[in-house]
C-alpha cells in the first residue's frame, strides 16, 4: 500500500521567528520512499495551534496524495468537520479530473468535535485585486450583512516571491503594510517552504496552500477570506479557488469564505478605485524581474491596466508605464481560456460604461478571432479522436 504518513513536530525558534513543521513521509508498503520538513515560520504571536494540531498539514498534502494515490495518515488530531469536508472536497476534484486524482483515504490518530470557532476574519494581501477589493469591502463594511470584521492580513513569503529574494518581500511587505495601516488593519508575515516540498499544480492547489497556511492564526480567528479569481458568471473549472470549493477547505474552528465573486475584475477595480491607497499600491505582477512592483508590460500588469480604461479611470503610478494604446493588446497574444475570459469581461465593461476608444474595437475583433481559432482547434481535435 503506498501512504503519506503526517509527522507534526514541536514547535521551534528559528531566529526572530517561530516555526511549526510536519515530516510528510512517503511509505510504500514497508518501506520509506523519502520525507520532507513542511514548515511555516511566524513572527514572536501567541496561540498558535498545538504541536498535535494537524489540520493544517492535512490540507496542504491532499492533492499530492491524490495525485500519487496514497493514503494519508495523520499522527496527530484533526476535526471531524475538516475530514467531512476534506472527503467532498477530494470527490469534487475526482470528479473534475479522474484522469489525474484519487479518492484517497484517510487514517487520524485523534478525531476531535466540539470546538469553538472564534469571531473575526484574516484575508491573505500582497496587494493584488481581488484581496484589496475584500480587504476594503468589509473593513468598510460595505458587504451588507456578509461583512466580516477583519482583525488582522497576512503576507505569505514563499509563494510569489522566492523564500530567497528576501529584499523583494521586505519591500512588498512594507508596500501593503502602508496599504493596511491607512484602514488600521495589520499585516503579519509569514514565511513557508510550502511550494519548494508540495509540487502539486499551483493552478490547481492555490486555495488549499493558503488555507493551509493561514489555519495556523485559527486561535486567533475564525473566517478566512479567500479573494475570488473569477465572477459567478465567469467560473473557471478546473482551477484552484471557486465558490464551489473553497469552503470545503473549512473546519469547524476555521471557517472558509470565497469572497468577492459578484464582482468581474473590471467592476473589482472600479471600488478600489475609492480607496487612494489601495489604488496607488496595487502589486498584480509575476512575470517581472522584480516581484516587488509591476512591470507594466507582461499580460497580467496590461490586463490590469485596461481594467481601469475600461471605468474610465486614470491607470494608477503603481504601473511604470501609464500610457498604454490597442497595440498593446497584441503583446499578450496568444490567450488561454482563463486570460480569454478576462479579457473578454473587459470588453463587456467597457461596453457597459459606453468606452469607444480604438482598442475597444480592437480588442473585440481580437477576441473574436481567438475564439473562433479555438473553436476551429477543439473540432479538430475532436474529428481526429473519433478518427
Amino acid at each position: 500500500m503506498k501512504i503519506l504518513n503526517l509527522y507534526p513536530q514541536p514547535l521551534e525558534q528559528v531566529g526572530t521567528y517561530v516555526r511549526r513543521s510536519c515530516k510528510i513521509e512517503r511509505q510504500d508498503d514497508d518501506r520509506i520512499i523519502n520525507s520532507r520538513i513542511l514548515w511555516y515560520e511566524f513572527p514572536e504571536i501567541e496561540n498558535l495551534p498545538a504541536d498535535t494540531d494537524s489540520e493544517s498539514y492535512l490540507i496542504a498534502v491532499i492533492m499530492e496524495a491524490m495525485l500519487e494515490n496514497r493514503k494519508i495518515v495523520v499522527h496527530g488530531r484533526v476535526s471531524r468537520e475538516l475530514l467531512a469536508n476534506l472527503t467532498e472536497y477530494r470527490d469534487a476534484w475526482c470528479c473534475c479530473l479522474p484522469e489525474v486524482y484519487h479518492p484517497v483515504d484517510f487514517q487520524v490518530d485523534e478525531i476531535v468535535d466540539n470546538i469553538v470557532r472564534l469571531p473575526s476574519a484574516v484575508c491573505a494581501f500582497s496587494g493584488g485585486v481581488d484581496a484589496t477589493f475584500s480587504v476594503w469591502r468589509h473593513g468598510k463594511n460595505k458587504n451588507g450583512y456578509r461583512s466580516q470584521t477583519i482583525k488582522m492580513c497576512a503576507m505569505v513569503h514563499g509563494f510569489d516571491i522566492p523564500l530567497q529574494d528576501e529584499e523583494a518581500f521586505v519591500n512588498a511587505f512594507n508596500q501593503a503594510s502602508a496599504t493596511l495601516k491607512s484602514i488600521d488593519i495589520p499585516l503579519i508575515p509569514i514565511r513557508t517552504n510550502f511550494r519548494k516540498v508540495i509540487w502539486t499544480n499551483w493552478e490547481y492547489i492555490s486555495a488549499a496552500a493558503l488555507v493551509a497556511t493561514l489555519q495556523n492564526f485559527k486561535r486567533i480567528v475564525g473566517t478566512c477570506l479567500i479573494g475570488s479569481s473569477y465572477p459567478y458568471k465567469s467560473l473557471v473549472f478546473p482551477w484552484g479557488s471557486t465558490p464551489a470549493t473553497d469552503h470545503l477547505l473549512s473546519s469547524e474552528e476555521f471557517r472558509v469564505l470565497h469572497d468577492g465573486a459578484t464582482h468581474t475584475r473590471t467592476q473589482k477595480v472600479a471600488t478600489i478605485n475609492e480607496w487612494k491607497e489601495g489604488c496607488d499600491n496595487l502589486r498584480v505582477c509575476w512575470q517581472g524581474a522584480l516581484k516587488d512592483r509591476n512591470c507594466g508590460k507582461c499580460e497580467k500588469c496590461l490586463r490590469t491596466m485596461f481594467n481601469f480604461k475600461a471605468n474610465n479611470l486614470n491607470i494608477p503610478a503603481c504601473f511604470p508605464e501609464s500610457s498604454i494604446s490597442y497595440k498593446s493588446i497584441f503583446k499578450i497574444l496568444p490567450f488561454n481560456d482563463a486570460v480569454l475570459s478576462e479579457w473578454g469581461q473587459i470588453l463587456d465593461g467597457a461596453i457597459c460604461n459606453n468606452i469607444q476608444d480604438n482598442w475597444v474595437k480592437i480588442l473585440s475583433i481580437t477576441l473574436n478571432y481567438q475564439r473562433a481559432l479555438k473553436g476551429i482547434k477543439r473540432f479538430l481535435k475532436l474529428v481526429l479522436r473519433k478518427g
